[in-house]
């Protein structure tokens, strides 16, 4: 017995020291579970402010019962896929910004910035996949979801829907678009041979090819290379400046194209009025028949203000009567 009586200290120490680990251990444990839960609440309010920066607007209800608004809207090719062909049967629709994200967050969109008198087509037959309306009560059944309503007839599309703009019909991508598009104020629509609120490429209004500058632009540094012997910089990155005898952005709140001008040919009277620049012709800008503008479509120099990239511009329309505009214009 006397033997063994050693032991026993030992066993006990052992068995304090072995508290004594652990203790330290769930210490370590629980700090560490502290700093973790610290970053994840650090890394929970970062990601709420980018989503704020990103999503500004509240998108818990539909705009459908408000009726026809002027609002932002986005067509979603997932659930409305265009044509290959421009000119084949195609059923548009748009949905409200709460929609875009509620209902399509994860489908393909384009963004149509402002239209007029339009309501949401979402939860409704325009909407060719036949996706739910989220945000909506089913007036019949009181539950969350509506589909395969009624659309409102008083609904106007043009080819900005299958993410078509301009004139020219090209597709728009934003990580390839350079330059600013301008969108119409749209008093014609597509079915009065308007335009219907369309986004325009200012050489297309003036009939140069949408490579206008990049030609341009090579005729001049073939000029500049051979006075550099042969250095010569390209930058591809740079934006597409404004076509020659083509008004600067800040003359110009908003303008009409030439398909709402002849669908609304009173409009011709007030070209160069007070409050209106003169007419913008086909061939010629601002000067018709100057063979100078039409033929010398050389970029600027290099040492003037390089252009914002703004991309798309917003058509400034909180007014619409012929009497405001004037009235908006004559401020500019």
């Amino acid at each position: 017995m006397s033997a063994s009586e050693p032991v026993e200290p030992l066993a006990g120490t052992d068995q304090q020291k072995n508290s004594q680990d652990a203790g330290k251990r769930r210490e370590s444990f629980s700090s560490q579970n502290s700093q973790t839960a610290k970053e994840f609440i650090e890394s929970q309010m970062r990601l709420e402010a980018d989503a704020r920066e990103i999503l500004p607007y509240s998108f818990d209800s539909c705009t459908q019962a408000l009726g026809p608004l002027r609002q932002i809207l986005f067509a979603c090719l997932t659930c409305n896929p265009p044509s290959d062909k421009p000119d084949a049967p195609h059923t548009s629709a748009g949905v409200c910004y709460s929609c875009s994200i509620a209902c399509h967050g994860e489908h393909t969109l384009v963004e149509l910035f402002s239209k007029r008198d339009f309501v949401c087509d979402c939860g409704t037959t325009r909407v060719s996949s036949g996706l739910p309306c989220t945000l909506r009560t089913d007036p019949k059944t009181g539950a969350k979801g509506v589909r395969s309503q009624e659309p409102a007839p008083e609904n106007k599309y043009n080819h900005n829907f299958q993410n078509r703009f301009c004139g020219c019909g090209e597709d728009y991508n934003a990580f390839e678009e350079k330059g600013t598009m301008f969108q119409c104020l749209g008093l014609g629509t597509v079915e009065t041979g308007g335009c219907g609120e369309d986004w325009w490429h200012p050489e297309c209004l003036i009939g140069l090819p949408r490579n206008w500058y990049k030609k341009a632009k090579a005729a001049t540094e073939d000029v500049e290379a051979a006075k550099q012997n042969g250095e010569a910089d390209d930058n591809d990155d740079e934006d597409t400046p404004l076509p020659p005898g083509f008004p600067a952005e800040d003359d110009f709140e908003t303008f009409l194209c030439y398909k709402c001008v002849e669908s609304n040919p009173w409009l011709k009277r007030y070209a160069g009025t007070p409050g209106f620049l003169p007419a913008v012709y086909e061939e010629g800008g601002l000067s018709k028949g100057s063979e100078e503008q039409r033929t010398s479509a050389e970029p600027p120099n290099a040492s003037s203000e390089p252009l914002t990239n703004t991309k798309k511009r917003k058509a400034d329309d909180d007014d619409t009567t012929e009497a405001k505009e004037t009235d908006n214009q004559s401020q500019t």
